[in-house]
């Protein structure tokens, strides 16, 4: 398939179930989706749950975050609209108070619900392939844009200070909620993943160079659809304008034994089973209110 054909591929053309979902139907990616990620650095996937499940994620989410359900060791950071207060808008591994203004959780992977969607068959399909059997996750994390607000994502290619003793490869992105414009979402620079190390974008001088405006892609994308993509692909995102939430869940893939170069840190392992990290995570516990 031609690139230019590559990059402007329409959702219609992703393979889904022609059974009145838009869920997609094919249980691997075709040659063409492994050609267009290779490419331009990422792809669409479409829809790989049913809307009823996305709900019981975003639901699960707000219990996190109002702390009906909690677990030790998960780390939060609350959206600064939430808290004037410093000490509340650290990224540290304590629930800092009843909101749905979290601007972001991690390790996810702790809880049940969302460890069965990051093991997703599709997901494992993907991983296997670039990574391998044995498969780790560096981050699993929920973004969010509060309504009217949330925080401005420079641009950056991921990976550039995380120093893996095995390089990560993809990151696969869920919208739990529908991403426009208006609602800051994701923007990414086709091709960018070939122009490294980018790292950190954010002098004028080198937005214009790597990230002009006729270069961007913004990622709209429908609640439930997941997109694939290089974890150096360039990207940032704008502030939440409308007053309901943009909400995303995001998947780091890597390999197992890869570890922290210089703290020795070492990661979940979540294929071919479930692993807790080895090092800075407490037991897993959910207190249920």
């Amino acid at each position: 398939m031609p690139l230019m054909r590559l990059l402007h591929r329409h959702r219609e053309d992703i393979p889904m179930a022609m059974n009145g979902t838009n869920l997609r139907q094919n249980p691997e990616l075709t040659t063409a989706e492994w050609q267009e990620l290779e490419a331009i650095g990422y792809v669409r996937l479409g829809m790989i749950l049913p809307e009823g499940e996305i709900d019981r994620l975003c639901d699960r989410i707000d219990e996190i975050m109002l702390g009906k359900i909690r677990y030790e060791g998960m780390r939060m950071q609350l959206c600064p609209s939430a808290s004037k207060a410093e000490e509340m808008n650290g990224f540290t591994a304590r629930h800092k108070g009843s909101s749905l203004k979290y601007r972001k959780i991690q390790e996810l992977e702790m809880d049940p619900l969302f460890l069965k969607y990051i093991q997703h068959p599709l997901f494992r399909h993907i991983t296997r392939k670039k990574i391998g059997e044995k498969v780790g996750v560096f981050r699993s994390m929920f973004f969010n844009k509060p309504a009217e607000g949330g925080v401005p994502l420079v641009w950056h290619q991921d990976g550039r200070s995380w120093n893996l003793s095995i390089p990560e490869e993809i990151t696969i992105y869920t919208a739990l909620d529908p991403q426009t414009r208006e609602n800051g979402c994701l923007t990414v620079i086709p091709y960018s993943h070939k122009e490294c190390p980018i790292h950190t974008v954010d002098r004028e001088d080198d937005i214009q160079k790597y990230a002009p405006e006729e270069k961007r892609a913004y990622m709209e994308m429908d609640k439930g659809e997941v997109i694939l993509f290089k974890t150096k692909l360039l990207h940032s995102s704008l502030v939440n304008t409308t007053n309901r939430p943009r909400r995303a869940f995001s998947i780091a893939f890597i390999h197992a034994d890869a570890y922290q170069t210089a703290s020795g840190e070492r990661y979940p392992q979540v294929f071919p089973t479930y692993r807790a990290a080895r090092k800075n995570h407490a037991s897993v516990k959910a207190l249920n209110a």
